[in-house]
């Protein structure tokens, strides 16, 4: 399908406004189930895709989905984070993507869901980060998400697809999955019971947002984004381990103490983001600052960790 024969199907869809469906990938993940929270507060009906109801890796399969269901947005929230099985499937789930669009009269606005791991060693030093600095991911996830970032590009520029990125950075919340900070530390905190544990390196510095903020971010960007953008889904707010390590023992109680010594092991020592385009773009704002967010993460850590308790 041409280029412009896109473009002309993506206006049509977009001039019947902004209400409509919504579909969202990896549904029953941390993110997915945030943006299928927040969905209906703008004024969108969601539509849950998860891997037990598509197989997302068969653009065939996923093409079939869109035509039954006829989203007029879409954000693909589906992948594989570190530790959590390869990675380099991401690249091939956006490529999926893509090839499902091509199959499409009228194909939805997709948003994909990329990762600050894609600046790496190119996150700027002594500022928020912003879209124009260098791309030099450390980690296989990075460069595959990098790659898929390319990829939507690359669909955009050639098949007039209406692509965006929304690049997000660190999250916490509710379900958060518990090898990802801010969530292990919570649950280091709440086994020790008010006594000492151990963590790892506490120098680098990240940005932290709350995954509800995070999900209006991506749906603002598919509600009033650009094709071929790609933007910071970020708070702006640097956050040094050490310092989320004493909020977090500030309100359970008990001592960490590091086990690393400053500047062990790989990974950008600073790496937060700058929002201003995605403010600019959308005027959205998060609805919870980092103590709001920090508080609402550890009180539904401390919720399961007491339902489990009982149990």
């Amino acid at each position: 399908m041409s280029a412009a024969r896109h473009r002309g199907q993506s206006a049509e869809r977009l001039a019947q406004g902004t209400r409509g469906r919504l579909l969202v990938t990896g549904a029953t993940g941390f993110l997915g189930r945030a943006l299928l929270r927040r969905a209906p507060a703008w004024g969108l009906v969601p539509v849950a895709v998860s891997r037990e109801t598509v197989d997302q890796r068969n653009p065939d399969d996923l093409a079939a989905c869109l035509k039954d269901t006829r989203p007029y947005y879409a954000i693909d929230a589906a992948g594989i984070v570190p530790g959590r099985g390869d990675v380099a499937a991401n690249l091939a789930l956006t490529q999926s993507w893509i090839a499902a669009l091509d199959r499409l009269w009228a194909p939805p606005r997709l948003v994909l869901v990329g990762s600050a791991a894609i600046y790496g060693a190119g996150a700027a030093p002594d500022r928020a980060t912003r879209e124009e600095d260098p791309k030099r991911p450390l980690s296989d996830y990075g460069r595959a998400k990098l790659a898929a970032l390319e990829c939507g590009r690359a669909a955009h520029r050639d098949s007039g697809h209406d692509i965006q990125t929304g690049i997000v950075f660190n999250l916490m919340g509710a379900g958060q999955p518990g090898h990802l900070a801010p969530q292990v530390f919570v649950q280091k905190a709440l086994a020790a019971r008010g006594g000492g544990f151990e963590v790892g390196r506490v120098d680098t510095v990240r940005d932290f947002l709350d995954v509800e903020d995070a999900a209006d971010a991506l749906i603002a960007m598919a509600l009033h984004g650009q094709p071929g953008e790609a933007l910071n889904v970020a708070s702006g707010r640097p956050t040094r381990i050490s310092d989320l390590l004493d909020a977090i023992t500030a309100r359970l109680g008990g001592t960490w103490a590091s086990a690393a010594q400053t500047g062990d092991g790989p990974g950008s020592d600073i790496c937060y983001g700058d929002p201003a385009r995605l403010i600019a773009r959308t005027r959205w704002r998060p609805r919870h600052d980092f103590d709001a967010a920090l508080a609402r993460a550890i009180a539904a850590a401390k919720a399961d960790w007491e339902a489990q308790a009982r149990t």
